[in-house]
């Protein structure tokens, strides 16, 4: 038999919150995260858009970690800032996990160097301008050196940090990696390999290489709008994603471990799938079928039916092809139920995070359960919807809601959806 999963901790950082508590309000209040990015600007980009971690953010964040080396790297430093204050949230501190059966289960696609990062190559290339790359091999790089970063370096840094042996594991599965991070964390307590997990997801992507890999895509919104207004998901007139960046961690509990130690539950997972699409690299089948699938096989998990579901919060990056294969999906699957049911777009205010995007919105379904109020999605009008039939709401509205179901679909056909229900 299953155990009961509780989550007793979260904290989360993303462009211009350094705490959930912040980004729930600015969301409810309407408040975008977006805002034009300098270093965007400074390279003359004609889009400037995204959502990002300004410098004072970075100030405190590191003011608050001070106690690392100063080689630490941004993604370990941010781990290390969100886990703090997860831990503390869920009234544990880093040396409780050295005596638990604990796991530790982290979102994070790659280390994504920037042009600065690619200057350190200069002296590998040759009289004829071909990269050496046995002179790079040959001179050992020290651990400061951005090639010296690996895609598990935050998962490194919290393993060691907490003295968690029992799993440890690295998610890299493009947008859902947090969701699945979240999932498999979920899965072994379940079945009782662990009793208590660290999980979530961190991402730094918004830089100049991430942007020039997804606007040669078309996937970076296209249209000419001031940069709040540019993530427009489920609108006949979007026009593309904006690149974000942060992270979230949640601490996950049995049930039983939790009430031995007289931790407050703060929510439950109820339910989680993880499947896997041959479709197409950046796009699901078109009728939604996959993602019809990916949340019949969640809400099955959950041992619940749509009935059950009161409120969606979707994958919604704003593209042509992903809010429509959703839209298709939750149509079908919700028919007769869509009068009541409520949905949302996070993405909206924050951009889109990829690895990180499914942390953070789990974290904030969390809130909008024990808190009753529900997210509006920034930039929607119901007259401008291409899927009236969904009740996207544009203001924020409370709502006594007990299951929220959150869906992440990544490029490379990685969908992973969670059911969240209140503690």
């Amino acid at each position: 038999m299953q155990r009961e999963v509780l989550v007793t901790g979260y904290e989360l950082v993303a462009p211009d919150a350094l705490d959930a508590a912040t980004l729930f309000r600015h969301i409810a209040e309407g408040q975008s995260g977006l805002r034009a990015h300098p270093r965007f600007e400074a390279l003359g980009f004609a889009n400037t858009a995204a959502g990002f971690l300004d410098a004072a953010q970075w100030a405190h964040i590191h003011a608050a970690t001070a106690q690392l080396p100063g080689i630490t790297p941004p993604q370990a430093r941010l781990a290390e800032f969100v886990a703090q204050g997860a831990l503390a949230r869920a009234g544990l501190v880093p040396d409780d996990f050295r005596d638990l059966r604990a796991g530790l289960f982290l979102g994070a696609n790659k280390f994504c160097a920037d042009s600065r990062d690619f200057a350190a190559l200069c002296p590998c290339v040759d009289s004829v301008e071909l990269f050496d790359l046995d002179r790079l091999l040959d001179e050992v790089a020290p651990v400061s050196h951005p090639y010296a970063r690996r895609v598990d370096q935050q998962t490194q840094h919290l393993a060691e940090r907490l003295g968690v042996a029992d799993q440890i594991s690295t998610h890299a599965d493009a947008c859902a990696a947090g969701t699945v991070a979240i999932g498999s964390a979920f899965r072994a307590i379940a079945r009782g390999e662990i009793d208590i997990a660290l999980c979530g997801a961190v991402e730094l992507m918004a830089n100049e290489l991430p942007y020039y890999m997804f606007n040669s895509l078309g996937a970076l919104c296209q249209a000419e709008l001031p940069a709040e207004q540019q993530s427009r998901p489920f609108l006949r007139d979007r026009a593309g994603f904006v690149l974000g960046e942060g992270a979230a961690l949640l601490v996950l509990e049995s049930r039983q471990h939790a009430e031995r130690r007289g931790a407050a539950a703060l929510g439950r997972v109820l339910g989680f799938s993880a499947l896997s699409e041959a479709e197409k690299m950046t796009s699901s089948s078109r009728d939604g079928g996959k993602y019809l699938a990916c949340m019949r096989a969640t809400l099955d998990d959950a041992r619940c039916s749509p009935a059950d579901i009161h409120h969606i919060n979707t994958h919604g990056t704003s593209t042509q092809a992903n809010d429509s294969c959703e839209a298709k999906a939750v149509l079908t699957l919700f028919e007769g139920q869509l009068e009541r049911l409520t949905l949302t777009a996070n993405k909206s205010a924050i951009g889109h995070s990829l690895a990180a995007s499914g942390a953070i919105e789990a974290v904030l379904s969390l809130m909008s359960l024990s808190e009753g109020l529900l997210l509006p999605t920034l930039n929607y009008r119901a007259e401008a919807a291409e899927f009236p039939a969904l009740r996207f709401l544009s203001a924020a509205e409370r709502a006594p809601i007990h299951t929220v179901l959150s869906n992440s679909f990544g490029f490379g056909g990685v969908n992973s959806s969670l059911v969240l229900g209140r503690a």
